[in-house]
């Protein structure tokens, strides 16, 4: 049943995702990540938050938002890929936010505790998922966006099933104790297999090496947000971050691989690319 669901959610969602990134342009692109960007926030602040309020959450997310949208403006000057807005929004909004916890002080029972949560989840969701914005705003955007995306879950999807089928030696049990080793392996196959063919149909200017290093690479890249992930909820006790995708998850049980992979190919693209 579980697998059934799993099958089902992506039916549904994928073409509604694809449908956004080639027919509703920058905008909606951007609308899409904003909406994504806070149901992961709002998970994560709640795995270590749980009694938090939502008003206090809404404030953590207008945060997220406001460095989001600075990608935007980043990207529409003339250099096309001058990144100092969102460093220049990142700074503003951490400094809005020890203020915030300073001006509180004394009215939250554990500021430490509060305090790193909410950093680190400006940084873990908006920041890294800012840089599919930035992606999108880049040349052939959408089609590398849509490479990204089928090269990530060709690799999640294979991990999934060849650690189920084959099993074996565990990856990590210490932070996700049914990830495998086979599995592993199965997910990089995939990635592999899918981010080369694929890559020469949509990226002709791209050669078949570059594309087999840059789908491994990712394919790497993946897991360790998965692990990252699957860690933090090991910290937070629980085995899901949500239940908004039946089958999956949360949202953010989806964007882990891809939280880590969007800015590995920015990079790629800015500094070896070209």
């Amino acid at each position: 049943m579980d697998h059934l669901k799993r099958w089902l959610t992506a039916v549904i969602v994928l073409p509604f995702l694809l449908l956004v990134l080639f027919k509703g342009g920058h905008t909606g692109f951007v609308l899409l990540i904003l909406v994504i960007s806070a149901l992961g926030q709002w998970e994560f602040l709640g795995l270590f938050q749980p009694e938090t309020h939502g008003a206090q959450r809404f404030k953590a997310i207008v945060l997220g938002t406001m460095l989001l949208v600075s990608f935007c403006t980043a990207q529409r000057a003339p250099t096309l890929c001058n990144p100092s807005a969102p460093l220049f929004i990142m700074i503003l909004v951490l400094f809005t936010l020890l203020l915030f916890y300073l001006l509180s002080y004394g009215h939250v029972a554990d500021l430490g505790r509060d305090l790193m949560v909410n950093t680190l989840g400006l940084i873990y969701v908006p920041l890294l998922l800012g840089h599919f914005i930035w992606l999108r705003y880049l040349p052939q955007g959408e089609i590398w966006v849509l490479w990204l995306l089928a090269v990530m879950f060709a690799g999640d999807t294979a991990a999934f099933y060849t650690g189920q089928l084959i099993g074996g030696k565990k990856l990590y049990p210490e932070v996700s104790p049914g990830k495998t080793w086979a599995g592993a392996v199965g997910g990089v196959a995939a990635s592999l297999l899918v981010g080369v063919p694929l890559g020469l149909q949509l990226l002709p200017k791209m050669v078949p090496l570059g594309l087999a290093w840059l789908s491994i690479i990712l394919a790497v890249v993946g897991l360790l947000g998965d692990l990252f992930e699957s860690m933090i909820k090991r910290q937070a006790h629980v085995k899901d971050a949500g239940q908004l995708l039946p089958g999956h998850g949360g949202m953010l049980d989806r964007l882990d691989s891809l939280l880590f992979a969007a800015p590995a190919v920015v990079y790629a693209r800015l500094f070896i690319l070209g």
